[in-house]
């Protein structure tokens, strides 16, 4: 379901993230910066989100339990870096896992609200 309660002040056309890990870095970059509505600060693109909602997606995640703290702690260390885990960049196996998890639980939620493109299938994605 979109986000029927943005509004778009400056007439752009939305773009929508080509995927949930993008969609984390730049609700991250944004947080750093101190923007409270991406969308107006995302340059060139305009975004069909707000960071909010890429926050109100995680925290209702959290509250359902799929996801926990561990889940959270590895998404703010590497969404900060800007870049996913890596095995071979010293990441351990669980932090990857970890990583893994939560980006496909997020996944559903913003393809859901139309923040990331593609739809989304019983049995997988098309993009």
């Amino acid at each position: 379901m979109r986000n029927k309660y943005l509004k778009q002040t400056d007439g752009r056309e939305t773009v929508p993230f080509e995927t949930t890990e993008k969609a984390w870095f730049w609700y991250c970059l944004c947080r750093q910066l101190g923007f409270e509505k991406g969308h107006r600060q995302s340059g060139q693109m305009a975004r069909p989100c707000e960071t909010s909602d890429i926050f109100i997606s995680l925290k209702r995640l959290l509250c359902q339990g799929v996801l926990r703290r561990a889940h959270l702690l590895v998404l703010q260390i590497y969404g900060d870096r800007q870049e996913p885990p890596h095995i071979n960049f010293g990441a351990s196996e669980r932090v990857c896992r970890l990583w893994q998890d939560a980006i496909a639980a997020l996944d559903v939620l913003l393809r859901e609200k139309g923040i990331v493109a593609g739809l989304f299938l019983i049995g997988g994605y098309v993009r």
